[in-house]
C-alpha cells in the first residue's frame, strides 16, 4: 500500500484524481468565503502545474506553512473551526493540502475518501434534485479514479468510466432498499454544534412597522400543502403562526407562552379540511396550520393561543398531516388573558382616544366598535403599499391620522390598539394568507411573499374572532392573493389576475414561463415529499400499506429485498464475466486457440510462463514466437509500467502467428 506514485509515469492516474477532486469541491464556491475557495484553487493549480509543467511540489516545511495559512483563513473569517460553514471550509483546506502531499497509493486512497466526505457536506447547503445528480456524478468520477489507481494504461479511461458507472448503478438498488426500509432516525442524521449564526427565514419574534416588507419581496417557499379533497376558498386560507399580545407602542413582542392546550377546546361548526404540509426549515419552533387546527400529530404541542409548536426548532424540511375547522367558536376569556388582551403602551395619542370615544358614544357594543373601525379604514384615504413613509412619534397615531399608507402589519397593529382603547380584548396574529395553486402538481404553494398579519378580537358570542383590517382597504389581497413574481420584479404590491378571460390576455410568454415554473415546482415538491421528508410517519404509513406491523415482519421484508437485490446484481454481473473485457486477455485467447490447432493446450492451474516453456519444447520451430508473445502479454497484464504501444505490438504478433496447415 506504500507503492510510490511518480508524477511523470502516473500522470494519467493523478490527473484523473485531480479532476474528480476539483469537481467535488466546485459547488462550495457559492457556499464558502471566497478566501477559502481561492486557497483551494491555488493548491489545485499547484498540483496541476506539477503534473503537466514539471513544477516542484512543496516540501514538508512549505506544507506546514500552507497548513497554518489555511487554518488562519478559516479562523480569521469564521472565528472558529466548527459549525456548518467553518467546518466545511476546514475540510476544503484539508482536501487541497492532501492533493499536494499525495505521493503514494495510500495517500491517493485517503484523498479519495476525504473527497467522498466533502461530497456529502454539499447536502448541508442544498438537498435539491440537481445536487443529488451532481453528487452521483462526483461518486462515479471518484470510483473511476480509484479504478485507475489499480490499473495501467492498457485499461483506457473510457473503460474505467464504464466500469465505475456499472458499479454505482449496481449499488443504487441496495441504496434505495435501505433508504425505504431501514428504521428512520428522528431529527437530522447529524447536527453541527453552535450553528446559531445561520439566518432564520420567515416570520420573526417581533413586529414593527415595515417588518413584513422584506418578506413581501421574497419568492422563497415557506411551505407547500396537499389537500385531501377540495381546496378552501381564498378568504379562508389563513395559516396561523405566532400570536402577539404585548407592545411598547412601537414594537410588538412575543410573550413567554406555555405549551399547554387551552382550558376549553374550540367548538367546530364546519368547514373541515384534511391536508399535508411540507414545511421548509425556518429555525423556529412554530408550525403553520389552517386556522384553526383540529387534529395534529402527537409530536406537536398546542398553546392556549391555538398555535402549534414543535419540540425543537425546525432546522430541516418537515412534513406533517393536519385537520382544521374553519368555522368555530372559542371558549370564555380568562382573567389573565383579558389583562394581556387589553394591555396598552404607556403613552396613547389623544387623537386615537378621541376617535374611539366618539365611536363608543354612538354605540359601545364590541361588535359595533369593530364595524366602526373597519368603516374608518374603508372610507378614509388609506392605501395598501410596500413603500410607506416613515412614521414619526407615536407610530400608530402617525399612521392613522397622517401618512395612512402602510402594509398589513400597519393595519393589524393599529386596529388592535383601537380595539383595546375601546375596551375590546384584541391581539395580533401573524402567519401567511393565500398561496398559489399549482395546477400541475395539484398542491398549494405558500411563499414568503404571502406573509400576513391580522387581528383577533374576543366577542361574547363567538370568542376569539378573526378580523382582517387589510381586507377593508385592499380586498384584492384576500380574494385574489399576492402575485409574488411580479411583486418581487416591480418592488410594489401586485395581485393575481384571477381566473377570468382577461387573465391570460396579452401574457402568452408570461403564462408559458409560469407553466414551466409550475412543472419545475411540482418536480421539486415530489422530491421534497417522497425523499427529503421521508421520515418515521411516512415509513409507518408505507409499512401499514404493505401489511407490516412489527419489526420481525419488516426484517423479513428487508431480507427478501436484499436477496432480490443481490440476485439482480448477480444477473447484471455474471454475464459480463463471461465476456472478456480485457483487450490483452482477448488477444492472448486468440493465440491459445491457434496453439490448440497444434494440439498444445494449457493445463489446469498452469501459468502463461510455464505453458510457454512446455509449448516451446513441444513445437521448437514456434518456440521463439511463443516466447515473444507470452513475454509481451505478461508485461502488459502484470507489470505496472509498460509502453502504451505494447498492446498494438501484441495484436500484430498474434495475427502473424500462423495456424497449422490442414492436410487433405
Amino acid at each position: 500500500m506504500k507503492t510510490k506514485l511518480s508524477l511523470p509515469d502516473d500522470r494519467q492516474k493523478l490527473g484523473c484524481l485531480l479532476g474528480a477532486v476539483v469537481f467535488v469541491a466546485a459547488p462550495h464556491a457559492v457556499n464558502l468565503t471566497p478566501a477559502v475557495v481561492a486557497y483551494f484553487s491555488l493548491l489545485a493549480l499547484w498540483h496541476f502545474a506539477a503534473l503537466y509543467f514539471q513544477f516542484r511540489l512543496p516540501d514538508r516545511t512549505v506544507l506546514f506553512l500552507l497548513t497554518l495559512a489555511g487554518a488562519g483563513i478559516v479562523l480569521g473569517h469564521y472565528h472558529r473551526f466548527w459549525g456548518q460553514e467553518a467546518g466545511c471550509s476546514l475540510f476544503i483546506v484539508g482536501l487541497g493540502l492532501k492533493l499536494l502531499e499525495t505521493k503514494t497509493q495510500r495517500d491517493a486512497y485517503l484523498l479519495v475518501f476525504l473527497a467522498f466526505f466533502v461530497a456529502l457536506t454539499q447536502y448541508l447547503f442544498s438537498q435539491s434534485i440537481a445536487m443529488a445528480g451532481y453528487t452521483l456524478i462526483a461518486v462515479i468520477l471518484l470510483v473511476t479514479a480509484m479504478i485507475g489507481l489499480n490499473s495501467n494504461e492498457s485499461f483506457p479511461l473510457r473503460a474505467r468510466l464504464n466500469m465505475a458507472m456499472h458499479m454505482v448503478g449496481q449499488a443504487l438498488p441496495l441504496m434505495v432498499l435501505l433508504f425505504v426500509f431501514f428504521p428512520r432516525i428522528q431529527g437530522p442524521l447529524w447536527e453541527l454544534p453552535d450553528d446559531s449564526h445561520v439566518a432564520a427565514t420567515g416570520l420573526g419574534d417581533t413586529i414593527s412597522p415595515g417588518a413584513f416588507n422584506r418578506l413581501a419581496l421574497s419568492q422563497a417557499t415557506a411551505f407547500r400543502v396537499d389537500f385531501e379533497g377540495e381546496l378552501p376558498p381564498p378568504k379562508l386560507r389563513y395559516w396561523r403562526g405566532p400570536v402577539f399580545w404585548y407592545t411598547n407602542g412601537k414594537t410588538w413582542m412575543l410573550m413567554p407562552t406555555s405549551s399547554v392546550a387551552p382550558a376549553e377546546k374550540p367548538v367546530f361548526k364546519g368547514g373541515f379540511y384534511n391536508y399535508i404540509v411540507t414545511l421548509e426549515p425556518h429555525q423556529k419552533r412554530w408550525i403553520y396550520a389552517l386556522d384553526l387546527p383540529d387534529s395534529f400529530p402527537d409530536e406537536f404541542d398546542e398553546t392556549n393561543e391555538y398555535q402549534l409548536w414543535a419540540k425543537s426548532e425546525i432546522t430541516e424540511r418537515k412534513q406533517y398531516r393536519l385537520s382544521s375547522g374553519t368555522v368555530y367558536t372559542t371558549g370564555p376569556l380568562s382573567k389573565s388573558e383579558a389583562k394581556r388582551a387589553l394591555q396598552l403602551p404607556p403613552k396613547i395619542g389623544n387623537r386615537m382616544q378621541e376617535l374611539v370615544t366618539g365611536w363608543r358614544s354612538e354605540n359601545s357594543d364590541p361588535k359595533a366598535l369593530v364595524e366602526k373601525a373597519l368603516l374608518y379604514f374603508r372610507k378614509e384615504a388609506f392605501y395598501y403599499t410596500l413603500n410607506p413613509p416613515l412614521l414619526n412619534g407615536d407610530p400608530a397615531e402617525s399612521f392613522l391620522f397622517e401618512t395612512r399608507r402602510g402594509f398589513c402589519e400597519h393595519f393589524a397593529t393599529s386596529f388592535v390598539l383601537l380595539m383595546r382603547i375601546g375596551g375590546v380584548p384584541a391581539r395580533v396574529v401573524t402567519g401567511y394568507q393565500g398561496g398559489q395553486w399549482n395546477s400541475v402538481g395539484r398542491f398549494l404553494e405558500v411563499k414568503q411573499a404571502d406573509a400576513h398579519a391580522w387581528a383577533e378580537v374576543w366577542l361574547q358570542e363567538s370568542g376569539w374572532t378573526r378580523v382582517d383590517p387589510t381586507a377593508a382597504v385592499a380586498p384584492e389581497r384576500i380574494e385574489r392573493g399576492v402575485d409574488a413574481e411580479t411583486q418581487v420584479a416591480f418592488g410594489e404590491i401586485r395581485f393575481n389576475l384571477g381566473d377570468g378571460v382577461g387573465a391570460n390576455r396579452g401574457f402568452g410568454l408570461l403564462n408559458w414561463l409560469r407553466q414551466a415554473k409550475m412543472i419545475a415546482s411540482s418536480i421539486d415538491h415530489a422530491w421534497d415529499s417522497h425523499v427529503l421528508a421521508y421520515g418515521t410517519e411516512n415509513q409507518t404509513r408505507l409499512f401499514q400499506w404493505l401489511g407490516v406491523f412489527d419489526w420481525r415482519l419488516m426484517a423479513a421484508w428487508l431480507s427478501n429485498g436484499l436477496i432480490l437485490c443481490l440476485l439482480a446484481t448477480a444477473w447484471f454481473i455474471l454475464p459480463k464475466r463471461r465476456n472478456n473485457t480485457d483487450p490483452a486477455k482477448s488477444i492472448y485467447q486468440k493465440f491459445l486457440e491457434k496453439l490448440a490447432g497444434y494440439g498444445i493446450n494449457p493445463q489446469n492451474g498452469e501459468g502463461p510462463v510455464n505453458f510457454a516453456d512446455r509449448a516451446g519444447k513441444a513445437a521448437p520451430e514456434l518456440a521463439q514466437s511463443i516466447a515473444s508473445i507470452t513475454q509481451l502479454y505478461v508485461q502488459i497484464r502484470y507489470e505496472r509500467l509498460h509502453n502504451p504501444n505494447d498492446l498494438k505490438t501484441l495484436t500484430v504478433l498474434v495475427q502473424r502467428f500462423r495456424r497449422p496447415r490442414r492436410h487433405k
